[in-house]
């Protein structure tokens, strides 16, 4: 079964789990947590596809480890949804009993030596993702979850998939939600501390290249913006050893600062490098309005 396959391509549009916009608080999937284990990390985002949003949650901390050699069977458990809002999503009102179904099941595998890497919902549809050993009873294990939500209609196929495919292509975000999702933490980790996210402040920006002329033609692109060059390091790891600091003063309400980290990024990229993130001080007061 891939039915996923034909919807999914990095070419197609990226929505970002964002408050007040689908894939939200509030929307699909949030009612919802992911099976915990002591080491993940799950993130929820949305894709979009000609059959309509694509609502995905994944481990994010299995992105170190992938692909792990060990679990080269890639198990896809997929059941309509009860109720399907318009759209093809979950309605909130499903999600404690799909909550039960992803239980039974991430426990099934993980009692055959799986791991359980996402899911998605789309089209009315959900589908769980798992890696499993080569031999593993995984029809036996999904026959005994099978018993235990007798309401939903459990379809399994296995395939192989050593590289973890499914889980970098179809599940972990793709470079603009990922920037969401870090930019996202970053300011939630300022509003922890009482930040005022649209007080103007000193941001820096961090970049690295792989030679000094694409740093150079990069910072001089950025200056053009605004930026300042306020440092420069040629010690880094490969394949970009040679950094360097942009400092610009800007709000980090998170549509702003992801704006602006994003067109970063963009530059950083036409010139052969990578932007590593951004940092700023906590600014706990608003300036004073005008009179």
């Amino acid at each position: 079964m891939r039915w996923l396959k034909n919807l999914f391509s990095r070419g197609e549009s990226t929505t970002p789990a964002s408050p007040g916009e689908p894939g939200g608080p509030g929307a699909e999937g949030a009612a919802e947590a992911a099976v915990p284990a002591a080491t993940s990390d799950w993130e929820s985002h949305q894709r979009t596809s000609a059959a309509g949003p694509v609502a995905i949650a994944v481990d994010l901390a299995l992105a170190a480890r992938a692909p792990v050699a060990d679990l080269p069977r890639l198990v896809r458990l997929r059941y309509p949804l009860r109720a399907p809002r318009p759209d093809g999503l979950a309605e909130v009102g499903e999600a404690e009993a799909l909550v039960q179904v992803e239980e039974l099941v991430a426990a099934a595998v993980a009692g055959i030596g799986g791991l359980y890497a996402g899911r998605v919902t789309l089209g009315g549809f959900r589908e769980h993702l798992f890696y499993a050993p080569d031999a593993a009873p995984i029809s036996e294990a999904l026959s005994a979850a099978q018993g235990g939500v007798a309401e939903y209609v459990l379809e399994a196929a296995g395939e192989d998939d050593p590289a973890w495919h499914a889980y970098k292509e179809e599940l972990f975000p793709t470079p603009r939600a990922w920037r969401w999702l870090l930019d996202r933490r970053a300011v939630e980790a300022l509003a922890r501390r009482g930040d005022k996210a649209a007080a103007r402040r000193p941001v820096d920006h961090q970049a690295s290249f792989p030679s000094a002329e694409a740093r150079e033609a990069f910072a001089a692109e950025a200056a053009a913006q605004g930026f300042e060059a306020v440092e420069r390091r040629d010690d880094g790891p490969p394949p970009n050893p040679f950094g360097v600091d942009l400092r610009r003063e800007d709000p980090v309400t998170l549509r702003e600062i992801h704006a602006v980290a994003w067109a970063l990024a963009e530059v950083a990229g036409r010139h052969g490098g990578a932007y590593d993130g951004w940092e700023a001080p906590v600014e706990t007061r608003l300036p004073e309005p005008v009179a």
